[in-house]
């Protein structure tokens, strides 16, 4: 991976733990109620979340390598 790969998948990284932070933020001041914890608990239990997950890690990485 060159700098640019690198910087990517850092600032993909940064996104998603910013996003998770924000639902376990919105979480704790408005109570978890079923729409909050709906999507962390649909990426623990369904493999298939985790499956397009992958998919789009792929394709970030896929499109720096073709670029």
């Amino acid at each position: 991976m060159d700098r640019t790969e690198t910087l990517l998948l850092g600032v993909s990284g940064v996104v998603v733990a910013l996003v998770f932070a924000g639902a376990l933020s919105a979480g704790a001041l408005f109570g978890f109620d079923e729409s909050v914890t709906r999507p962390i608990r649909l990426l623990a239990v369904e493999p298939l979340a985790w499956i397009v997950v992958g998919a789009l890690l792929v394709a970030v990485v896929g499109h720096a390598y073709i670029d």
